[in-house]
C-alpha cells in the first residue's frame, strides 16, 4: 500500500502544479486585490503540498485498509453508501420546494441520525445549529441568494 500512497501523492502533486500554472495565466493579482487566478492558485498549491506529504510519507496501513475494504463490500453495508447518496439527491430535489434552511436542516438531521442512530438530541441540535449558522453566514453576512421555498419566510 505504501507504493500506492507514493504514486497517488505524486499524481496530486502533478495535478496541483498544473492548476497553479493555469492560475498564473489567469492573473493572480495581489493579496489585497486578488485576481481571477488567486483562489485556483491556492487550491493547486494546497493539492501540491499535500501530494508531497503523501508522496514522501512512509505510513503503511495496509491492514486497516484491508479491513475497511471488507467492511465496505460486506453484505448489508450498501446502505452506508446508498442512503447518503439518496439523501443528497433528495436535498437537490427539495431545495427549491422547501428552501435552503428547512432542506439543509432535514438533510443534516438525516446524515447525523445515520452516523449516531442511538442519540436523539445531539443530531437535532447539530443539524439545527449548522443550518442556522450556515444561513446567517451565507444569506445574511455574505448576501448569497438561496431558494426560499414555498414558505418564503426566510
Amino acid at each position: 500500500m505504501e507504493k500506492y500512497n507514493r504514486v497517488e501523492g505524486w499524481l496530486w502533486l502533478v495535478l496541483g502544479s498544473g492548476i497553479c500554472i493555469g492560475a498564473i495565466r489567469l492573473n493572480l493579482g495581489s493579496l489585497h486585490y486578488p485576481g481571477p487566478g488567486f483562489i485556483p492558485f491556492l487550491t493547486g498549491a494546497f493539492l501540491g503540498v499535500f501530494g508531497l506529504i503523501l508522496g514522501f510519507s512512509k505510513i503503511s496501513n495496509g491492514f486497516e485498509e484491508e479491513i475497511t475494504r471488507k467492511k465496505i463490500w460486506a453484505k448489508g453495508s450498501g446502505k452506508n453508501i446508498l442512503l447518503p447518496l439518496l439523501a443528497l439527491f433528495g436535498y437537490v430535489l427539495l431545495l427549491d420546494l422547501l428552501g435552503f434552511l428547512i432542506t439543509t436542516f432535514l438533510f443534516l438531521l438525516l446524515l447525523f441520525k445515520l452516523t449516531e442512530p442511538k442519540r436523539r438530541f445531539i443530531p437535532l441540535a447539530l443539524a439545527g445549529s449548522t443550518a442556522v449558522l450556515s444561513y446567517f453566514l451565507f444569506c445574511v453576512w455574505l448576501q448569497c441568494q438561496f431558494p426560499k421555498g414555498a414558505f418564503k419566510f426566510f
